[in-house]
């Protein structure tokens, strides 16, 4: 059985080399297209795949004896962040309330551009999310925050962090 007490800081270090080559994934473009080895964006969906890899990782560390709801937190994942269809990404310790309250709103404009099947499924995921109540709310809102923690440990994100002045203290991202 795995517990945390065998993840020491070296063999999460280690893992977290391992984590990043899952994110390898993320840089391979489809449609036999390629991205110039300059470019160092990333998109949401892309942090939204290094959430499940990370997911996927603690999940059984954080709650070994599996009872939370893993669907739930994998759905979760995958929505939390359908505002930013409308308002861009906003790095998170540069968010001002206003910043919140657009956020907001986008959420209520995606939500009215959803298929009507959609809709009430992510209106609640949403505000699950948002309320943090639940341990796999709270769950997901800790990997939003630790996964780009697995890039600090690469050289070609380290540039991005510099360039927008983050840090694993006042927040990555």
């Amino acid at each position: 059985m795995i517990t945390i007490e065998n993840y020491t800081p070296d063999v999460i270090l280690k893992d977290v080399k391992k984590l990043q080559y899952l994110y390898g994934l993320k840089k391979e473009i489809r449609y036999a297209q390629t991205r110039t080895l300059d470019d160092s964006t990333e998109s949401v969906a892309e942090h939204i795949y290094g959430m499940h890899m990370c997911a996927q990782y603690f999940l059984p560390l954080e709650n070994p004896e599996g009872s939370w709801d893993k669907a739930r937190i994998y759905e979760m994942i995958t929505i939390h962040d359908i505002d930013e269809i409308e308002t861009g990404d906003v790095l998170g310790y540069l968010k001002t309330k206003s910043d919140k309250d657009a956020e907001a709103e986008a959420q209520r404009v995606v939500l009215k551009k959803l298929p009507n099947v959609m809709a009430p499924l992510i209106d609640e995921l949403i505000n699950e999310y948002e309320e943090q109540k639940t341990p796999e709310s709270r769950f997901v809102k800790a990997l939003d925050k630790m996964e780009p923690v697995v890039e600090c440990y690469n050289e070609k994100y380290k540039i991005i962090f510099a360039r927008n002045k983050s840090t694993i203290k006042i927040g990555v991202l």
